[in-house]
């Protein structure tokens, strides 16, 4: 009798494909590319952080001399003191927009450019505000700019040639920048903004002083004969200028300047009363139609 022959199973390896055996996902290896970019970057900041601090203390970068250009109403030491920048300071280390934030919070200076000047000069330049009149306050004279707003208060070694006006003495100047400025206050800066022009009769450099009055009215004084001229309070200031100059070119022509007292452009509508002296007594001329 035949006996079953035993089952047999037959056990064959599998080999893995060569350098296959624990090998990473894509996206692990995305991972760790990603982690040893971010390793190499911050190695590099810290070193760039490292060399940056050192240039900072080198004497390479002193800074030797400092140029100041633009003051005029300020003057180069008082710049220099604002900018906290002197020949110790290194001209890497200094913070540019500070320096001028420090300039530009002067009263005096409107704009200001802070330039390094490579490898240890520092270049800065500043634009003044530009004061078109002094006015007379309670605490002395202060400069005013062409937008009617305070500047600061005038110094003895300062430039004082300008209109001085007066009559504003209370006027609350500390009020918001974006208040509106008083009529009559916009005309005096509207009449010196045509004396600007220059014009031969009546340039901005023969006016001495505009008062305003308590209603408003204009009264204009010459430097070369203080007389009073009454401009009043009505109409444009542009027709009142010009008017005026043409009453005053009349009275250059005939010699008569010297005789006039007083100016009135507020007697009646188109009509001009002029004051004059004599010998005895006050006289009065009219002129119509001008």
């Amino acid at each position: 009798m035949n006996m079953p022959h035993a089952a047999s199973i037959e056990i064959k390896s599998i080999k893995r494909p060569k350098g296959s055996r624990h090998a990473p996902s894509p996206h692990r290896k995305l991972l760790i590319r990603a982690i040893l970019l971010l390793a190499l970057l911050l190695a590099l900041g810290f070193g760039a952080k490292y060399v940056y601090r050192m240039l900072c203390k080198n004497d390479f970068f002193q800074i030797t001399a400092v140029r100041i250009n633009g003051s005029n109403m300020t003057s180069k030491e008082q710049i220099a003191a604002l900018s906290r920048v002197d020949i110790h300071s290194n001209l890497l280390a200094i913070n540019v927009q500070q320096v001028r934030s420090l300039l530009e919070s002067h009263p005096w200076i409107a704009t200001s450019e802070v330039i390094r000047d490579w490898p240890n000069r520092l270049l800065i330049h500043i634009q003044e505000k530009n004061p078109v009149a002094l006015m007379n306050r309670e605490t002395g004279l202060f400069y005013l700019d062409s937008k009617g707003q305070i500047i600061a208060a005038a110094g003895p070694a300062q430039e004082l040639d300008f209109p001085v006006i007066t009559g504003f003495e209370n006027f609350p100047f500390n009020m918001a920048r974006s208040a509106q400025i008083p009529v009559p206050l916009q005309n005096v800066l509207d009449l010196l903004k045509l004396a600007k022009k220059n014009n031969p009769i009546l340039p901005q450099q023969n006016i001495s002083e505009i008062h305003i009055a308590e209603k408003g009215e204009l009264i204009l004084y010459l430097l070369d004969r203080p007389f009073p001229i009454y401009l009043g309070s009505y109409g444009k200031i542009s027709t009142r200028y010009y008017r005026l100059v043409k009453v005053l070119q009349d009275l250059y022509k005939t010699r008569e300047f010297s005789e006039v007292s007083y100016i009135r452009l507020d007697y009646e509508k188109d009509t001009i009363l002029v004051g004059k002296y004599d010998a005895v007594a006050k006289s009065q001329a009219v002129r119509k139609g001008v």
